[in-house]
């Protein structure tokens, strides 16, 4: 018999409620799980990134670094005299019998003309005089021959006068004649280019063949004599270096070997390429030692001018940007650089100098420079590596 559950006197009785089954569980749990997923990606992409530590950079003090004592240059043996020589007439260039590196004799021909034109300049000139001296000649028979009849009354006073003018006349022309023939015969002897000292011929600027015109150079002569080095100074320099100065010559091929210089002269104007001033030095005993052309090193002493000082920096601490110079400065007390602009004097090929824009002991980044900006936190350099 069942109880009758709707009746007041009916007990209740508790039943377990029935569970799902796992298919249905399954899709429910799983969709749950990917949407915590996607809420956890997209607040980790909402979370700001870490400020990064400063960065280290590597600095130096501005004046740590003593200016140079010392100027080094390159350097060239030359003869102490070198002239170019011409020729005093102008025409063809029938020869040059010396080339670039020959050495000559006094007296040795360097260069000569094609002598055609010039003799027969000289054969008109000849000409020319004897003409002159036969109308002398007969202008002087002339005179003597009528003072007689002049005495006598024969002929008129103003004739004998006018006889007398036209023997004056033909002595002068007589004396024309002869200084032209003689111009003529300089003309030809100035038409060999002899050496006027023993030498060496260090350039050649005319070939056979060539028209040139009366003093043109056909060759470069250095004197047999004295040699000297001669060296470009750069214009930044040139204050530094004043005539009189010692200095120390080391040739190329014996580095070991010092000879003692002096400045003998400074040119006064750059030159007009380079933009360097040529510094000649007298080497006494060099001429046993060294020949024409030879590379030496020249070795200057730096000396005080009374200029604004010149801070040396290493180059790595150079910013070039924008055609302007510039160096990263880490003020005191600051973690954030200062891009300061500089004037730049003497750029070398480990090092420059800055004439203006900062001042002694303030601290200059000499690493990275092109990788920082003014933004960008940092810290001294400790000298460890991470």
């Amino acid at each position: 018999m069942n109880p009758d559950l709707t009746s007041p006197n009916a007990m209740p009785t508790c039943s377990r409620p029935a569970l799902p089954s796992a298919r249905r569980v399954m899709p429910g749990m799983m969709l749950a799980m990917t949407l915590a997923l996607a809420g956890l990606l997209a607040a980790c992409e909402r979370t700001p990134p870490a400020a990064p530590g400063a960065v280290p950079v590597r600095l130096e003090s501005v004046g740590s670094r003593a200016p140079a004592a010392a100027i080094s240059l390159p350097g060239v043996v030359a003869a102490r005299t070198e002239s170019q020589l011409g020729l005093r007439v102008g025409g063809r260039l029938a020869s040059r019998p010396v080339d670039r590196g020959a050495t000559v004799r006094q007296g040795d021909i360097l260069a000569t003309l094609d002598p055609i034109p010039l003799q027969l300049a000289v054969q008109a000139a000849e000409a020319q005089l004897a003409q002159a001296r036969s109308a002398l000649e007969q202008a002087r028979s002339d005179v003597t021959r009528n003072r007689q009849l002049v005495a006598r009354g024969a002929i008129a006073r103003a004739d004998f006068e006018r006889m007398e003018t036209a023997a004056a006349t033909a002595a002068a022309q007589s004396r024309a004649a002869a200084s032209q023939l003689e111009r003529a015969r300089t003309d030809l002897g100035d038409a060999t280019l002899r050496a006027p000292h023993d030498g060496v011929v260090t350039a050649a600027w005319a070939e056979p063949g060539q028209v040139i015109a009366a003093g043109a150079p056909v060759v470069s002569l250095a004197y047999a004599g004295e040699l000297e080095i001669q060296a470009d100074l750069p214009e930044h320099l040139v204050a530094s270096i004043s005539p009189g100065a010692a200095a120390q010559v080391a040739l190329l091929e014996q580095p070991a070997q010092q000879f003692p210089a002096s400045v003998r002269e400074v040119s006064p104007a750059a030159d007009t390429t380079t933009r360097t001033f040529r510094v000649r030095l007298t080497v006494p005993g060099l001429d046993q030692a060294a020949r024409l052309g030879m590379s030496a090193t020249v070795t200057l002493p730096r000396q005080a001018t009374g200029d604004t000082p010149a801070w040396t920096l290493p180059l790595s601490a150079l910013l070039q940007q924008d055609g302007q110079t510039s160096v990263w400065v880490l003020p005191p007390e600051s973690s954030r650089l200062e891009l300061r602009p500089v004037t730049v004097g003497r750029l070398g090929a480990d090092d420059f100098t800055v004439t203006a824009g900062l001042a002694a002991g303030e601290r200059v980044v000499t690493a990275g420079v092109h990788r920082l900006d003014a933004q960008l936190e940092v810290k001294p350099w400790d000298g460890r590596l991470p």
